[in-house]
């Protein structure tokens, strides 16, 4: 992306909803990082199915905005979709585990401690 003026650092407009009555979580998200050549408009969706498993979702629309240079313009959304598709596996890791980190402290035994005679 370096050639377009980018970095590796993107920037992105992020809202995330929570409902407590559902225990559904909805993040959408934009690109700021490079708008004036491609949208990215995220929407990412956490639903409990049982009390042991959530259920993921995801929709990406992503559009290039070059249209003289059709053929640049479809390797540039080639490439966010395949970046999107790698930024929501390391989300999904990285909620997964913030997930599991909760429940095992939440069914943690409590430690006894040693009583002295």
């Amino acid at each position: 992306m370096q050639l377009f003026g980018g970095s590796e650092d993107a920037f992105v407009r992020e809202i995330s909803f929570v409902d407590p009555a559902t225990q559904n979580v909805t993040i959408t998200s934009i690109n700021l990082s490079l708008s004036q050549f491609a949208t990215c408009n995220e929407q990412i969706r956490y639903s409990p199915v049982s009390a042991y498993r959530t259920e993921f979702a995801q929709t990406a629309e992503i559009q290039a905005r070059m249209a003289v240079w059709r053929s640049a313009a479809n390797s540039l959304e080639n490439w966010l979709v395949h970046r999107f598709e790698q930024n929501a596996q390391l989300g999904k890791t990285g909620f997964t585990e913030i997930l599991r980190n909760l429940w095992e402290e939440r069914h943690q035994v409590p430690s006894t401690s040693s009583q002295s005679s």
